[in-house]
């Protein structure tokens, strides 16, 4: 995908991994919407695009509503005239054991980090298809979206396999109009630890992050590390966008116990009453093919 004289909408895009992608689009010669519920902060990162050479923009954007995305996706076409590159990064975490967290927890985690995704994804697509523009959609994950499941973390880890689940299937279903890749990053050091500063009163109001955490994520990659990372992995049409090697282990892991369970399972393999999904999508497809 070519990035050069491409404009660009980052979420998150005030901080983090967001800023990181931001300014490594600008060092590519790309001009960036950067929206972010703080908008000081987006306003900051416009000056550092600026200072780049490329144009850029600040938006207040809540990825939690769907209005606010819908507003972010008008607001970018009308400023910029074009849109062409969507990195969906938006993302908080709320720490705890499974049986301590809460349901305002949950609520939140799947509001930021998995419907934040989803709205952003299809407004931008709608727009895509609608305008007949060959773009690219970047949705971010983490590493716990195929399967890095540390202590602490289940609701952050089941709304980021959700992030797996959605852009694989609109990678199926567009695959040929439009681009798709998730981005499954490790450890960076950002402020994601204190991610509660940012809480809104009906899911709980805001918190203090865990110290610990703290501690524990300034052992991350640099966030303008990782930014030219995926800008580099866009470019070359990667679907997987991963930051840290230690992560083929687990990949590798659970694909052998996945084929483990099924050799126990089925050891002679599905008999012929067994259709597949996809076998059964591509025969209904056919049936009702004009």
């Amino acid at each position: 995908m070519e990035i050069q004289n491409k404009v660009a909408v980052v979420t998150g895009g005030g901080s983090g991994i967001g800023r990181g992608i931001a300014l490594a689009l600008a060092g590519a010669d790309a001009d960036v919407v950067v929206a972010d519920v703080d908008v000081a902060n987006a306003q900051r990162v416009v000056k550092e695009v600026e200072a780049l050479g490329r144009r850029a923009v600040a938006f207040e954007c809540d990825v939690t509503s769907e209005a606010s995305v819908e507003a972010l996706a008008d607001f970018a076409w009308e400023y910029m005239g074009h849109v062409e590159l969507v990195f969906n990064n938006a993302g908080i975490v709320a720490l705890g054991r499974a049986v301590d967290t809460s349901t305002k927890d949950l609520q939140w985690s799947f509001d930021v980090n998995t419907f934040g995704v989803w709205y952003g994804s299809v407004a931008f697509a709608r727009r895509f298809l609608q305008k007949n523009v060959k773009g690219w959609i970047c949705n971010t994950g983490s590493e716990s979206s195929i399967g890095v499941a540390s202590i602490g973390t289940a609701i952050y880890c089941g709304s980021k396999h959700a992030v797996l689940g959605i852009t694989d299937t609109l990678r199926s279903e567009y695959q040929g109009q439009i681009g798709f890749s998730v981005l499954c990053p490790g450890m960076v050091r950002t402020n994601l630890w204190d991610a509660g500063r940012h809480r809104p009163e009906k899911f709980g109001g805001q918190f203090k992050g865990d110290p610990v955490a703290e501690k524990a994520i300034q052992y991350g990659l640099d966030p303008a590390e990782v930014g030219r990372h995926v800008v580099g992995c866009v470019r070359n049409e990667e679907f997987y966008i991963f930051t840290h090697p230690h992560v083929k282990e687990v990949a590798v892991q659970r694909a052998k116990e996945i084929v483990e369970a099924m050799d126990r399972q089925w050891p002679q393999g599905a008999g012929p009453q067994h259709f597949s999904t996809l076998d059964v999508q591509k025969k209904i497809m056919e049936e009702l093919a004009p």
